[in-house]
């Protein structure tokens, strides 16, 4: 194999592909990355077992062929070259090594074959649909922070994609829970999703997949089944089972009666929580309680610290209903205040001891629910 590619395509390739790849892993060819020259294409492809990935650039292919090599070691390489200038990779004389040279710089990396490197099939994904780059960005920016990292309940380390109704009008809509919140956030159901499943994607692919929708132009096709999912964009595909378990029925901890409601300035509310959760964080916990009074019109949050101290702060608000006091977990209810892109942000209660339910006004779309802590 001997091919020229430019720096800078190289480097963009490898950074959509070589987040997925285990430094460290039993199956040495899993720490590597093929590269595979043919038609004046470079494809690059990387996989951990569960998520599949793989570009393609163009590339002067003198010789076709295809190798794998180390793969963090060859992004560290390729991202200290200078910016678009000429990269020759070729074969050394014994075939188990890879001569990469640009300008005065030549560096050999070792090899292994192809052969072992397994690839997740494509094939039989029956259900088909495009969505744009943006819709998709935007379904997983606002409800990623809320999937659970909790192993036990492994069918919560994803978000959920599936086909929602309401007024009898259709969505797709993502879900995402911990048990302490939900995030949710709906679409227009696209044009050839009618026929989906439910199905979980695995936090690890849900990160891969938004780092790389950033270089996407336009519309993603989505193809999966009940077992894998496959999104592709300009020459980028991934690839990557589900989680096999059942997403729980969230529904039943979205409350239908909260009827009392306060509106407030989202930055001003963000702002204070910080400021007062400074004595809830604690070196354990990372965080903790931070109680909300809500009267007459005002806020107060509020903080005690046995050990460290206390805090109060108090904004403004729109509020006409009686008393209510409720304790939340400051990090929680700082994390939706940041997915709040609205000015305002309009907080629903029924009592002290029930789930808030949180929305930014400026988009129908989003949704969350935040569950009370004892105070």
């Amino acid at each position: 194999m001997e091919i020229k590619a430019n720096s800078s395509d190289l480097l963009k390739a490898l950074n959509h592909i070589h987040g997925i790849v285990e430094v460290r892993h039993t199956l040495p060819i899993l720490s590597n990355i093929v590269l595979s020259a043919e038609n004046n294409e470079l494809s690059l492809s990387s996989t951990n077992l569960d998520i599949f990935c793989s570009d393609k650039i163009d590339a002067e292919i003198v010789n076709s062929g295809e190798i794998s090599v180390p793969a963090i070691t060859f992004f560290e390489i390729v991202k200290r070259l200078p910016s678009g200038s000429d990269v020759i990779l070729s074969m050394g004389d014994e075939d188990t090594e890879l001569i990469l040279k640009c300008g005065r710089s030549k560096f050999n990396l070792s090899t292994l074959r192809t052969e072992d490197f397994p690839i997740l099939s494509d094939k039989d994904l029956s259900t088909n649909f495009v969505i744009s780059a943006d819709e998709l960005s935007r379904m997983i920016d606002k409800t990623k922070f809320a999937i659970s990292n909790e192993e036990t309940r492994y069918y919560l380390n994803g978000i959920f994609f599936h086909k929602a109704e309401s007024n009898s009008i259709k969505f797709l809509r993502a879900v995402a829970t911990d048990g302490h919140r939900l995030a949710q956030y709906d679409i227009p159901l696209p044009q050839g999703a009618e026929e989906i499943t439910g199905i979980i994607i695995p936090k690890k692919t849900v990160f891969e997949l938004r780092k790389v929708l950033d270089d996407a132009d336009g519309d993603v096709s989505v193809s999966l089944n009940e077992n894998k999912i496959k999104f592709s964009f300009n020459n980028l595909k991934i690839i990557s089972k589900v989680i096999d378990g059942t997403f729980p029925d969230y529904t039943k901890v979205i409350p239908q009666n909260n009827d009392k409601e306060f509106k407030t300035n989202n930055s001003e509310l963000k702002n204070a929580i910080d400021r007062v959760s400074a004595v809830a964080i604690n070196e354990e916990t990372k965080s903790k309680a931070i109680k909300l009074t809500i009267e007459n019109n005002k806020l107060n949050l509020s903080v005690e610290s046995q050990s460290k101290g206390s805090a109060k702060e108090e904004i403004d608000i729109s509020y006409s209903n009686e008393k209510v006091d409720i304790g939340f977990n400051s990090r929680y209810l700082l994390d939706i205040c940041n997915e709040v892109d609205g000015d305002e942000i309009d907080v629903n209660l029924l009592d002290s001891i029930s789930p808030a339910i949180i929305l930014d006004k400026t988009d129908e779309n989003l949704f969350f629910v935040l569950m009370p802590m004892r105070i």
